[in-house]
């Protein structure tokens, strides 16, 4: 017999529920029991590619690069030393033109000169009378004194024998004082003249020196630079008519940051340390420095040999540097027409002071130095964290006392992780390498300085 059973619905929903319950749990028990163990993979370490350089052996040039402007050891303003119209200019009184030591330049209306000069002769040949008549006139006195003297001499002895009275000696006795007060003044007449004679040729000499004056001759060889004045015009005691730039010597007084020039007096310290004759305190290491003054134009480089002269003796405020005065002496003599040209005033000038050669040195760039060590890469190619001590440092390179060695290479890539350790792979930077030796020793780096190929920046 059939027998019908009704479920109901909500049921027949939760049968449905278990049983998937079931199965599910069946499916991961038996997942469990056939699942294998999981497969190692073999995982290979990446290494960072990274520019690298090889430590040699470089000669090192300290040097350090100053600007200044150009201006002449000596100066000429020519102002007026007297009063007057002028009447005369020379053709090379005209800005820019070069004039010879004792050339005549400029002439100031004469006239009133000389006649003040003849007038000053005039008395002083008036006072040469005068005194010579007070010469003879006193020398008549003191014989005409002595003949008083002598008679009244004798009427002293006639008086005393009683021969004549005492009234005619009292008279004589008069006249001698006369004679004598006439002596004395004539004396005085001419000490007086002697005075104004004195006073006569000072005049004169005074007169001279003024009609001197009308003429402004060159007192050695100068560039004229400013004329102020000209044919015709009236030149006021004490005013500027033109101004010259002496051509004996030019310098330049470059300015350096302070500091800088550390390492070049060091380095010639060092190089005379050996020599007990040729020791040297700072001022003396700075004079022996060389000097070259450079000119920098857009189509070629104009230089000119040079010596350090002295330094300034302030500190520059605002930009806390310092100035060495270099000089050059007659620069003009070394001036070549479309080759160099002559060292005007202001001309601005690249100054270059060195040091002499610090042979087979340790040098890295700049950039290898990171806060007092540089990135080795060891003989596994693995980055080694290395301390130096570091001797200086000058644009772009740092010259290393201690720390590295020759053959050794270094990491120059700027890496933004660096870990003791990790596996590199180094390729040789000849453009770091030319850059560095330019600064290091001044010169352009040939193809047996550098080695391996230029390779681009990692990404890191």
């Amino acid at each position: 017999m059939d027998i019908n059973i009704h479920i109901p619905e909500k049921f027949k929903n939760l049968l449905w529920i278990l049983a998937l319950v079931v199965a599910g749990i069946m499916v991961m028990v038996l997942a469990s029991l056939f699942k294998s163990s999981p497969q190692k993979a073999d995982v290979s370490e990446h290494s960072v590619k990274v520019r690298s350089l090889e430590i040699t052996k470089i000669d090192v040039t300290p040097r350090v690069i100053g600007y200044g402007r150009v201006k002449p050891t000596r100066t000429w303003d020519a102002v007026a030393e007297v009063a007057g119209q002028v009447i005369w200019i020379a053709d090379e009184l005209r800005d820019g033109m070069v004039v010879t030591a004792g050339t005549e330049l400029l002439r100031i209306e004469p006239s009133n000169y000389r006649l003040l000069l003849a007038q000053a002769e005039a008395q002083l040949r008036a006072s040469e009378v005068r005194a010579k008549t007070a010469s003879d006139s006193l020398e008549i006195a003191k014989s005409e004194l002595e003949l008083l003297r002598t008679d009244y001499e004798r009427k002293k002895e006639l008086s005393r024998n009683g021969t004549i009275s005492q009234a005619s000696v009292d008279t004589s006795e008069r006249t001698m004082l006369a004679g004598q007060s006439n002596v004395a003044n004539l004396q005085n007449s001419i000490n007086l003249n002697m005075a104004e004679h004195d006073v006569a040729l000072a005049v004169r000499d005074a007169a001279k020196l003024d009609l001197e004056r009308t003429h402004k001759i060159a007192p050695f060889n100068a560039r004229i630079t400013t004329v102020n004045i000209g044919v015709a015009q009236y030149a006021n005691r004490g005013q500027l008519m033109f101004s010259a730039d002496a051509l004996d010597r030019a310098e330049v007084a470059a300015q350096f940051p302070l500091g800088t020039i550390r390492p070049l007096i060091n380095a010639t310290q060092t190089q005379q340390a050996g020599h007990e004759e040729l020791s040297c305190d700072v001022r003396c290491a700075l004079l022996s420095l060389n000097a070259v003054m450079r000119l920098n134009t857009p189509t070629h480089s104009v230089t000119w040999p040079a010596k350090v002269s002295h330094v300034t003796g302030a500190v520059d405020p605002l930009t806390q540097s310092f100035g060495v005065v270099v000089a050059v002496d007659n620069p003009d003599e070394l001036t070549i027409a479309g080759e160099r040209p002559p060292l005007l005033r202001n001309t601005f000038i690249e100054v270059e002071l060195s040091a002499p050669i610090m042979k087979d040195q340790v040098v890295v760039p700049l950039t290898a130095v990171h806060e007092g060590m540089v990135y080795v890469i060891d003989e596994n190619s693995r980055l080694r964290k290395r301390s130096v001590e570091i001797a200086f440092s000058q644009r772009g390179y740092v010259v290393v006392r201690s720390g590295l060695g020759f053959g050794e290479h270094i990491v120059v890539s700027d890496m933004v992780t660096a870990i003791d350790g990790m596996l590199l792979d180094p390729q040789e930077d000849t453009n770091i390498r030319q850059q560095m030796l330019m600064e290091a020793t001044g010169q352009v780096a040939t193809g047996e300085m550098l080695t391996g190929t230029t390779v681009e920046e990692p990404a890191q």
